[in-house]
């Protein structure tokens, strides 16, 4: 079947199968970003951005993505937003595995696109959700204050706003 999407800024025809799992088209489309974990959508190994929204791309069957946008780990890192993320991760000391890489940034940057400061209960919410283990909940949620200090700081927004 093919299946019109635009896959990080690009429109592209995707050749696949309705039911293959979104997480191996990109695959083998070698967006190895987009890692195999569970299969089951619980750890995050498989992120994506699916028109702007954080998804577990091993549960949406390629049918269901036409004319979507998806974004990878692999083109976000070009992104301004993405190094407001990595700065701040850097600066609290948050050191992603490799494997919840896209998981830790793109719900970091899903909670900064739609909140300007994040309350003390939704950054313990999101913190909840990130199941691997190589960065403990305080280092990460520092890492989560420090990226909205830095994108504040690159949009100009003056402080106490």
């Amino acid at each position: 079947m093919k299946i019109p999407v635009t896959l990080n800024d690009e429109k592209i025809i995707m050749d696949a199968n309705p039911d293959d799992r979104l997480l191996d088209v990109l695959r083998q489309k070698k967006l190895f970003s987009v890692k195999k974990g569970c299969g089951k959508g619980r750890c995050g190994f498989c992120t994506v951005l699916l028109d702007g929204q954080p998804v577990a791309s091993c549960l949406i069957p390629a049918g269901i993505v036409r004319n979507a946008s998806i974004v990878t780990l692999e083109h976000f890192s070009k992104s301004p937003e993405y190094a407001d993320i990595a700065d701040g991760f850097k600066t609290a000391g948050v050191h992603p595995c490799g494997w919840c890489n896209a998981a830790k940034y793109f719900t970091v940057h899903s909670l900064l696109s739609r909140i300007y400061r994040p309350s003390k209960d939704e950054l313990n919410e999101l913190a909840d959700g990130q199941t691997c283990s190589c960065t403990n909940r305080d280092t990460f949620i520092n890492g989560v204050l420090y990226a909205v200090a830095n994108k504040h700081r690159r949009e100009g927004r003056k402080n106490g706003i």
